[in-house]
């Protein structure tokens, strides 16, 4: 289960819990993108119904309560209203009026002016407005009745305290004198953090007449890192006959709990469950701003995308829960390197993004201050971690993208940052890479390339070539068949170019069952031929299509297909075939050799493996690579290692053939030290198959 839905389900419990129902609207398109449909059941309606009454809301909301509903969210719409707030009272499908409260905010900040997503908040008042209106019918009964106005007070559940006009307490109720007494030294605030002394308690005076107010004031104990206890407060004046002012009660109690789940809320919401870092729909919301306020002012800032390097290795090998604490310390390494105004976040996983604001309106200065920065975050992410006891090692790679306005979309600049990060792994990891054009440019021919290659096999556009394999006499011993790519629009693409891209897209396996089954129809056609039937076929072998189950039962059914001498095919693996799993590799090649196939060993050399698996592999042949070969007249390293290779194989009982072979001297040099076959371009390029058959009818001679 991903982050987005741990949070969320998260969300939906402690909204459960608190009794409370998200709803969401975009201001610019009037979508409704969350409905709150949990108080339609509360009050009995079906499903049906509950859809039906989202688009008439107001006509199941109190005619009375109407206006107030409208003008409470029109002042928040216009500005005039941190947040929006309204009680109402709604009908129910039996006919009763119902109370509800609505608190929500605009949210989003797009045009970096006013928002356009109202988030909030729904939930069931009832009990408490029911609570309310019995308690102003019981305090004008208590008013005939002292004696029972006490009593009746002091089995409230709520704090009630009677002042006088002078402000000293004439009455406080049980639950009063608990709050107080819990909390000693309190001091109170309104919501802006301005003192509410007891002389101002929430009763205003309106053309010389003081009416009742609720206010919502925090009670703050001293030192101010205390807890904050959140307090609803409703003061009543009571007067006189002669209208001076007798008293004033005031009802309140703490709502700390319910505050507490709105905060809860709010950061299961906006926050990364794990690190405490903002989630990704806060770093959007936070990103469009940004680059609204870089269009304003015309100073640039920048995306940072960091994924921690072989972290997957780290948590596989020593547990998720290591794998957590160690993305805690990676949080808090990062949040250490940034200023107050930037922005830090976890998208899930190991990956982390920085936003960095208003760097500077000159590029080079704010690419000079934003690589300073990434630097570091790498040096701080390269220290060791401290995890179960002993130090482990990790490191980042960075992609960075620029951006100045809002040119760019939030979306696209977060992808240009991830292919930059990227490119910081292809250099090597634990880097830093900026975003460029030519990086896009690459990245778009990368994904329209594999788009295409899908469709190779189906549209017919491979091609086999075939470079022919010669003796030391210079006869014909066979050839490589070599597939190439012809695109209806870019030409002849190169493998050097779409072979990776099979490979990362698991496409070579399809390109290779293509290969190989064109492989064997040739060679049953070279059978029928008495010139041809000799000629063996190397078909190249990747490590993905190897590591097939039925790989092998695969070649079987195509090979029964085709009636030829199976000798003749040559199937040639790379090291990197058999650097995980040596048993299934060596049951994998016996079987291959019980079937009848030849087996070479492409590349031999290039790998760090070889010596270590030859004696364990059944093969036939090796092939030494054209790396070595190119410069064995000059390069004394790469002479010695061809000499090793080919007295490696004579040990071994292996033929050894060289690719790569353009020279006479490189002919000469490779006869002279034992090598018994040959390939390169000093015999033929790859051509196709009539051309190699054309080839074949001359003779060969060094």
């Amino acid at each position: 289960m991903g982050t987005e839905a741990i949070d969320t389900e998260r969300l939906e419990l402690v909204m459960e819990a608190a009794g409370l129902d998200l709803w969401e609207n975009d201001l610019l398109t009037g979508a409704v993108t969350r409905k709150a449909v949990k108080i339609f059941a509360e009050l009995g309606y079906t499903e049906a119904e509950a859809a039906g009454w989202l688009d008439g809301l107001f006509a199941i909301v109190h005619p009375d309560d109407v206006a107030l509903v409208k003008g409470a969210l029109a002042d928040h719409l216009a500005g005039r209203t941190a947040q929006y707030r309204c009680e109402f009272r709604v009908r129910s499908k039996a006919g009763e009026w119902v109370w509800y409260a609505n608190h929500g905010k605009i949210m989003g900040d797009d045009s970096g002016e006013r928002g356009h997503r109202l988030i909030g908040v729904t939930f069931n008042i009832d009990d408490r407005r029911r609570k309310e209106e019995r308690l102003e019918q019981q305090q004008r009964q208590l008013l005939e009745s002292e004696a029972r106005h006490r009593e009746l007070l002091h089995n409230l559940h709520t704090a009630i305290i009677v002042h006088a006009p002078d402000t000293s307490i004439l009455y406080s109720n049980p639950r009063a004198d608990e709050l107080l007494a819990a909390h000693p030294g309190w001091y109170f605030v309104d919501e802006q953090g301005a003192p509410v002394l007891p002389e101002a308690y929430p009763v205003r005076r309106v053309q010389g007449s003081l009416l009742p107010l609720e206010a919502l004031v925090y009670g703050v104990r001293r030192p101010e890192s205390a807890r904050v206890v959140w307090l609803l407060v409703h003061a009543f004046p009571e007067f006189h006959t002669d209208g001076a002012l007798k008293h004033i009660i005031v009802n309140f109690d703490d709502i700390s709990p319910r505050k507490q789940a709105e905060e809860k809320i709010h950061h299961l919401a906006f926050f990364d469950a794990l690190t405490g870092l903002a989630n990704r729909r806060l770093l959007m919301d936070r990103l469009q701003a940004a680059l609204a306020a870089s269009a304003r002012n015309r100073i640039h800032g920048a995306l940072l995308f960091i994924d921690l390097d072989k972290f997957k290795t780290i948590n596989d090998v020593l547990g998720h829960g290591v794998g957590d604490q160690m993305l805690v310390e990676v949080a808090a390494r990062i949040l250490a390197c940034m200023r107050e105004s930037d922005t830090v976040a976890r998208l899930g996983g190991d990956e982390f993004v920085v936003l960095l604001p208003e760097l500077d309106a000159d590029i080079e200065v704010a690419s000079q201050k934003t690589a300073m920065v990434a630097e570091k975050i790498r040096l701080a992410l390269n220290a060791p971690y401290q995890l179960k006891g002993s130090a482990h090692h990790s490191s980042p790679s960075i992609g960075v993208s620029l951006y100045l306005g809002n040119d760019e979309s939030a979306d696209v600049l977060l992808r240009q940052a991830d292919m930059a990060m990227y490119k910081a792994k292809d250099a090597g990891r634990n880097t830093l890479r900026f975003f460029s054009a030519a990086m896009q440019m690459a990245v778009e021919t990368h994904a329209a390339l594999e788009a295409d290659l899908r469709h190779a096999v189906a549209r017919g556009e491979l091609r086999l070539l075939y470079q022919i394999q010669v003796d030391a006499s210079g006869q014909a011993l066979g050839a490589e068949a070599l597939v190439r790519w012809v695109h209806p629009s870019r030409g002849t693409v190169s493998p050097m170019q779409f072979i990776p891209i099979a490979e990362e897209s698991f496409l070579i396996l399809e390109i290779g069952g293509w290969v190989l089954e064109t492989a064997c129809a040739q060679l049953a056609a070279w059978e029928q031929n008495d010139a041809l039937r000799h000629l063996s076929l190397a078909v190249n072998v990747s490590a993905q299509q190897f590591r097939q189950p039925d790989f092998v039962a695969r070649l079987a059914e195509t090979v029964g297909r085709y009636r030829f001498n199976v000798a003749r095919l040559k199937l040639e693996l790379t090291e990197s075939v058999v650097l995980n799993d040596v048993d299934d590799v060596v049951s994998k090649m016996h079987a291959l050799r019980a079937l009848g196939a030849t087996l070479s060993m492409d590349d031999f050399g290039t790998g760090y493996s070889s010596l270590a698996y030859l004696k364990q592999l059944p093969l036939d042949q090796i092939k030494i690579d054209q790396s070595f070969v190119r410069d064995i007249i000059t390069d004394p390293t790469d002479a010695v290692m061809v000499r090793t290779i080919i007295d490696l194989a004579r040990n071994f009982g292996l033929h050894v053939i060289a690719e790569g072979v353009e020279t006479e001297a490189q002919l000469a040099f490779l006869q002279l030290h034992g090598c018994s076959a040959y390939q390169g371009y000093l015999f033929s390029r790859p051509v196709p198959v009539e051309v190699l058959e054309a080839l074949l009818h001359s003779s060969y001679q060094t």
